[in-house]
C-alpha cells in the first residue's frame, strides 16, 4: 500500500492495461454498487461487491493502495471510529447466544467503510468525476425504470413494486430506494455546477430523480432530497441560484396545492401528502410504529451499556420482534456504547476534508457536496438499522473522495501563483487555452 493522499493524473495513452481494467471494474460496480438484488442466497454479497473486490486487487497489483484516504489526521480517526464500532459488537456478540452473527456482521462493516473506501479513494479528480457520472447514472435509470413500471406498466407486488404500489428500485426497499435517490442529489447539483454535466441534462435527470422520490411514497426520502437541493445551494455559496430556484418553484408548488393533487402518484398521496397538509404525523407512514421501537429501545440503554445484546439480536429479544429504525441506538443496545461511539467518531472524522475543500480556491461547491452527502447519511442513520449495505456507503465516500481530489488536484498544479486557466478548468471541467505547466 502507498502512503500517498492521492495520485497523479496519468494520461489513458500511459496507462497499462491493468490500470484501464481496474478503472473499468470500479467504474462498474460503482454503477451497480445500487443494484442490492444482484446478489447470493448464501450470505449478503452483490455484484458491484465482486467488482470492488477484483478493482482492489488490480489496483494492489498495478499501483499500490492508499493508505491516507482523505488525509492522514482524518483517515486515522475514520479508522479507529471503525475499530471501535466493530470492537463493541464483537465483543458483545461473542457473549451472546449467537456469536456467528457477530463475525459476519463485523465483516460486513469493514468491507462497506473499509475496503470500499480503498477501491475508490486516492485517485485523480478526473477520475473521480467518471465515478460520480456512473453512479448518478445508475439512479437515474433506477428511476426511469421505475416510471415505467407503475405509471405505464401498472406493476405490483413485484421485485421492484411493492404491493402497495411503492417503488422499491433496485434496492428492493422503498425508503432505501428513496434515500439513494436523494443522496445522489448533491452528486448532481455537483456536476451540474462544475459544467461536467449540462444544464438541460441536468434539470431532466433531476425531475425523473424526484419524481421517483414520490412513487417511493418515503417521507424521509423527500425531506432527504429537500435537504440536498437546499443545503448544496447554500452552502455552494451561490445565492442566485437560490433566488432563481425559489423563483421557478413557487408557481409549481401552488398548482400543486390548487388543481394538481390528482396528478400526483396515489402512493405519495396516501403516505406523504396528507401528512404534509395535516401536520398529523401519525399519518405519516409507519411512523408512529417507528417510535414504538425507538422507545423500547431507549428502555433498554441502561442494561447494555458496555455489553450489547449482540450483533442483530435486538430483533430476537425485542417485544415487537424488529430491529429499532435508528442505527445509533440499534449500535447502544447491541454493540454497547464503544460501538455507538464508533460510529460518531466515524462521522466526525469526515469534516477536515470538507474543511479543507471549503478553504480551498473554487472548492465551495465540493464542499458543500460531500458536507451534504455527510450530514443526509448522518441524518438518515436515525430512521434505519444496520448501514453496512455498499449501496449506502457508495455515494458518501464518492463525495469524500471528490472533495479530497479536488484539493490535491489545486495543491499539484501549484494554483496559488496565479494560474488562473488552470483553476477555471478544475472548476468547469473545460480545458484551458494555455498548457498546464508541470510541476516543480
Amino acid at each position: 500500500m502507498t502512503r500517498t493522499t492521492g495520485v497523479q493524473p496519468i494520461p489513458p495513452h500511459q496507462q497499462t492495461f491493468w490500470q484501464r481494467a481496474e478503472l473499468a471494474c470500479v467504474a462498474c460496480a460503482v454503477f451497480l454498487s445500487a443494484g442490492n438484488f444482484l446478489r447470493m442466497n448464501l450470505f449478503y454479497f452483490t455484484l458491484s461487491d465482486l467488482l470492488f473486490c477484483i478493482s482492489l486487487f488490480l489496483r494492489a497489483f498495478s499501483g499500490g493502495l492508499p493508505l491516507r484516504l482523505w488525509g492522514r489526521a482524518s483517515s486515522v480517526v475514520w479508522f479507529c471510529g471503525l475499530m471501535l464500532l466493530c470492537s463493541g459488537l464483537m465483543v458483545s456478540s461473542l457473549l451472546s447466544a449467537a456469536p456467528l452473527r457477530g463475525i459476519v456482521t463485523v465483516g460486513q462493516y469493514m468491507f462497506a467503510y473499509f475496503a470500499i473506501a480503498l477501491a475508490l479513494c486516492g485517485r485523480d479528480l478526473r477520475v473521480m468525476v467518471l465515478l460520480a457520472r456512473a453512479y448518478v447514472l445508475s439512479i437515474f435509470l433506477m428511476c426511469l425504470h421505475g416510471v415505467y413500471l407503475i405509471d405505464f406498466d401498472g406493476q405490483r407486488n413485484t421485485a421492484f413494486v411493492s404491493g402497495n404500489g411503492r417503488f422499491t428500485g433496485f434496492v428492493e426497499r422503498e425508503n432505501e430506494c428513496a434515500a439513494l435517490i436523494a443522496l445522489a442529489m448533491p452528486i448532481l447539483l455537483l456536476l451540474a455546477s462544475t459544467g461536467r454535466v449540462g444544464k438541460v441534462y441536468a434539470i431532466v435527470v433531476a425531475a425523473t430523480m424526484a419524481y421517483g422520490i414520490l412513487l417511493t411514497g418515503s417521507n424521509t426520502g423527500l425531506a432527504s432530497f429537500a435537504f440536498a437541493i437546499l443545503g448544496f445551494t447554500v452552502l455552494s455559496g451561490n445565492w442566485k441560484r437560490v433566488v432563481v430556484g425559489i423563483v421557478c418553484l413557487a408557481p409549481f408548488a401552488l398548482w400543486i396545492v390548487h388543481s394538481g393533487r390528482d396528478y400526483l402518484p396515489v402512493v405519495f398521496q396516501k403516505r406523504v401528502l396528507g401528512a404534509l397538509e395535516t401536520g398529523d404525523l401519525s399519518r405519516a407512514g409507519s411512523f408512529d410504529h417507528r417510535l414504538e421501537l425507538i422507545h423500547e429501545a431507549l428502555g433498554r440503554l441502561e442494561d447494555n451499556m458496555w455489553i450489547g445484546l449482540g450483533a442483530d439480536q435486538y430483533q430476537v429479544t425485542s417485544a415487537i420482534h424488529q430491529p429499532v429504525h435508528n442505527l445509533y441506538l440499534l449500535l447502544f443496545t447491541e454493540g454497547g456504547i464503544i460501538a455507538a461511539i464508533g460510529f460518531v467518531v466515524m462521522i466526525a472524522a469526515t469534516f477536515q476534508p470538507i474543511a479543507r475543500a471549503f478553504r480551498a480556491p473554487g472548492g465551495s461547491a465540493y464542499a458543500a457536496c460531500a458536507f451534504v452527502s455527510v450530514s443526509m447519511f448522518a441524518l438518515m442513520a436515525n430512521a434505519f438499522p444496520h448501514l453496512y449495505g455498499r449501496f449506502w456507503t457508495v455515494p458518501v465516500i464518492l463525495t469524500l473522495g471528490l472533495a479530497q481530489s479536488y484539493c490535491i488536484a489545486i495543491r499539484n498544479d501549484n494554483l496559488g501563483r496565479g494560474s488562473l486557466p488552470i483553476l477555471r478548468a478544475l472548476r468547469t471541467g473545460r480545458a484551458p487555452r494555455s498548457r498546464l505547466s508541470p510541476i516543480r
